[in-house]
């Protein structure tokens, strides 16, 4: 196709004119290559400003071109050529004596015919010749010279029909040409004009040129001067007079340098066949193209160097500019194809060539891998190490995929597909899966710990995106249940729908306070009395009852709409410390922040405006962090927990001890509080290991102006513990489960005992 849309612009161009105006730019650049010097044959004897000068009256009397024409055959001129106008009667004196020189001359002058409009708008033309006593004793040769629709002359006509006898041109006749016929020549523009020797008139007359500068020479007389108006407009040259025209013509044919155009078809028959050829080699490397460009600028040189004719370029250098235009476009489309078909991190292909991948085999199997941990680890290793790493993950997997294409699909899933047939060995394959990332991986100098999980969908007949979201959510719930794998059924399809349904209700759930906040209290582990909250998301449903946080915080968070809660439970937080201050309640509460809300700085307008109207002091609302949310783009996450700082607001890091931190990224947050994760703490009364790790972060935590709280507090015994590291605050079910905003408000400034 693009070969013959190729050859189409080519033939296009060459029955049309439109790369004529390229063909002439060419030519000239080539004429100016081949530029010369005249022949010296062919002198001019030019009517100027100075003959006009001392012959002060024009039209002349006759009796000067006498006198010319018998200085120039006394010279022993070989021909002599007017481009003078003698159509019309003068003093009968004069052309008397202007008819017995040419008779002198023995019919060697030449005297001009042409054909020329008469000037009515009737497009009428007139043919003129000289007067009759004028004929007898010289030849008649045509003068006619015709730009072209451009403007410039650049072809010359060898003959003209005039009085029913076909003339030869004054340039055909001062070459010798064997026989008059007309045809249509190209004026050889390498000649220069200013090359060929010219005389004044007036000069001749008088008898100051020497014969032996005009003996045996080809003269034409005609006029240069400017007030004549005789030019015309030429490639190269400019504007030069008509008889400089007629001399170049003369000298093109003495030459032999008319270079007839064998025209554009040879030329853009090259140029298909170098299309044809790179299409062939696949269209890559643009050499042939090159190539055949140069041959084809260079071929009319050559030809015009040996006089043996020229070519139209124009139609060729379309047929390769369009067929090499084309092709690059092909490529660029090809190279955006793979670019949107390639995920740019690690190179392997991604959802939408996975697409097009089950276009081609809709009865596969479809298996995906979701990478544990994955923020975490990017953390750890880096953009770069994140790369390699999923790179040797994939190694590891076309283990599962028996040498199928694996796809990465989001930034920590892997998908790929297997026959139907193979089916039955999937479980095995992945146990032995399992078995090979117990090996760490190596990225740099780090040895990572990478787990996956599994989901199998064999649902032929849904999409490609949807068979990806089947796999990815059979995956998600082997990892809720602690399995290597799951199989996508209905029963995982029943689940999807009820977790979409409580998106759909959430804003209907917001409004009616169906969501509302409870508070679990805090206790200062010094004094014994509870003196903060944390404050926690519940959802009554009024068909479903109460609905477990962990049933539909993860749904919300992962359709990205934790800005909303997030900002609902700030907005009642704040209301409620409100409340309790104005009744003389000093107390403090902790929101807990999704990670969402570190990407986004509008954020920290939010808060601001939420706290405007309060009267307490912004400090008694901490913001809880959780330590992964902070490593996942630490730059941003430190902008906006400073902004946050700013407005007043406390900030601490939940779960701490479950990242990857370390305590010199620790450094680097502006935080006022870390919490140590339940983890560590519920069985610090019984676990040695649990007591120094306690013991390590909260003496770390105050070396770094922390305060330092631990969660998970279930007994008498870890409280005693943490009160005997000197923690700062504790909170757990023995301190108090989460309860509503009224009975907390009973409880602040309370001992332990009455929150028991």
């Amino acid at each position: 196709m693009i070969a013959l849309i190729a050859i189409l612009a080519g033939l296009l161009c060459y029955v049309t004119d439109f790369g004529r105006a390229v063909d002439h730019t060419l030519r000239d650049a080539r004429d100016a290559a081949r530029a010369r010097p005249a022949t010296g044959e062919i002198h001019i004897v030019e009517i100027d400003a100075k003959s006009l000068a001392e012959i002060d009256s024009w039209p002349w009397p006759r009796r000067n071109h006498a006198r010319v024409v018998d200085r120039l055959t006394a010279a022993g001129v070989r021909s002599i050529a007017f481009d003078v106008d003698f159509s019309s009667r003068s003093r009968a004196t004069d052309d008397a004596m202007f008819a017995e020189a040419l008779k002198r001359a023995g019919g060697s002058v030449i005297l001009p015919t042409f054909k020329q409009r008469d000037g009515s708008g009737a497009n009428r033309l007139f043919e003129n010749l000289p007067i009759a006593p004028l004929r007898n004793h010289a030849f008649l040769a045509s003068v006619n010279v015709s730009p072209d629709d451009t403007g410039q002359v650049r072809d010359y006509e060898t003959g003209l029909m005039t009085a029913n006898v076909m003339r030869p041109s004054i340039a055909a006749m001062l070459a010798e040409e064997s026989s008059p016929r007309s045809k249509l020549m190209t004026i050889d523009q390498a000649i220069e004009p200013a090359t060929i020797p010219r005389h004044s008139f007036i000069d001749v007359v008088s008898g100051r040129v020497p014969k032996s500068a005009l003996a045996g020479k080809r003269i034409i007389i005609g006029a240069t001067a400017i007030e004549l108006g005789d030019r015309y407009a030429v490639p190269r040259h400019g504007v030069i007079p008509g008889v400089v025209i007629q001399a170049m013509a003369a000298e093109t044919l003495l030459q032999g340098t008319s270079n007839p155009s064998f025209g554009g078809l040879p030329l853009m028959l090259f140029a298909a066949l170098v299309t044809a050829l790179r299409l062939r080699s696949g269209g890559g490397g643009a050499w042939q193209s090159y190539v055949g460009i140069a041959i084809i600028m260079l071929a009319p040189l050559g030809l015009e160097f040996s006089g043996l004719g020229t070519f139209d370029v124009a139609p060729a250098l379309l047929t390769l500019v369009i067929g090499g235009a084309l092709m690059i476009a092909q490529r660029l489309a090809a190279a955006f194809r793979k670019n949107r078909s390639t995920d740019s991190e690690s190179g392997l292909p991604n959802a939408l060539a996975f697409a097009e991948h089950m276009q081609a085999h809709p009865d596969h199997i479809v298996v995906g891998g979701r990478i544990a941990r994955y923020a975490e680890i990017v953390t750890m290793v880096g953009a770069d190490g994140s790369a390699d790493l999923v790179k040797r993950i994939a190694e590891r997997l076309a283990f599962a995929a028996d040498g199928g294409i694996l796809f990465r699909c989001d930034t920590d899933v892997l998908i790929w597909s297997v026959p139907l047939q193979d089916g039955d060995s999937l479980p095995d394959r992945i146990a032995a899966l399992a078995m090979l990332f117990k090996a760490p991986i190596h990225v740099g100098q780090r040895a990572i710990n990478v787990g996956l999980t599994y989901g199998i969908t064999s649902d032929i007949a849904s999409d490609a995106h949807k068979r990806i979201a089947q796999a990815l959510l059979a995956a998600d719930r082997a990892a809720e249940q602690g399995l290597h794998w799951d199989r996508h059924d209905e029963l995982i399809d029943s689940e999807v729908d009820w977790k979409l349904a409580l998106l759909a209700e959430l804003d209907d759930a917001l409004e009616a306070g169906h969501i509302w906040v409870a508070y679990q209290p805090k206790i200062n582990i010094a004094s014994g009395l509870i003196n903060g909250a944390e404050a926690l998301v519940r959802w009554n449903h009024p068909t479903r009852g109460a609905i477990a946080p962990d049933h539909f915080i993860p749904t919300i968070e992962r359709a990205g709409r934790m800005q909303a809660l997030t900002r609902h439970v700030l907005r009642r937080a704040i209301a409620d410390l409100e409340g309790w201050y104005r009744a003389g309640q000093i107390a403090s509460v902790a929101v807990n922040l999704s990670a969402a809300s570190l990407e986004d700085t509008i954020f920290v307008d939010i808060v601001a405006a939420e706290l405007a109207d309060a009267t307490f002091d912004p400090s008694a609302l901490t913001l809880e962090i959780t330590e992964t949310a902070t490593m996942a783009r630490p730059d941003q996450a430190i902008l906006v927990m400073s902004q946050l700082r700013r407005i007043g607001v406390r900030l601490s890091i939940d779960d701490y001890g479950t990242g990857q931190s370390t305590l010199t990224y620790l450094k680097r947050l502006p935080i006022n509080e870390i919490k140590i994760d339940r983890s560590f703490v519920k069985d610090i009364a019984n676990s040695r290991n649990d007591q120094i790790l306690v013991r390590s972060t909260i003496a770390l935590g105050h070396d770094l102006g922390f305060d330092v709280v631990a969660e998970g507090v279930e007994t008498e015994d870890c409280l005693a513990q943490l009160r005997a590291l000197g923690c700062d605050s504790a909170q757990g079910w023995l301190i108090g489960r989460p309860m509503s905003a009224d009975a907390f408000s009973l409880l602040i400034n309370q001992p332990l005992a009455s929150a028991a």
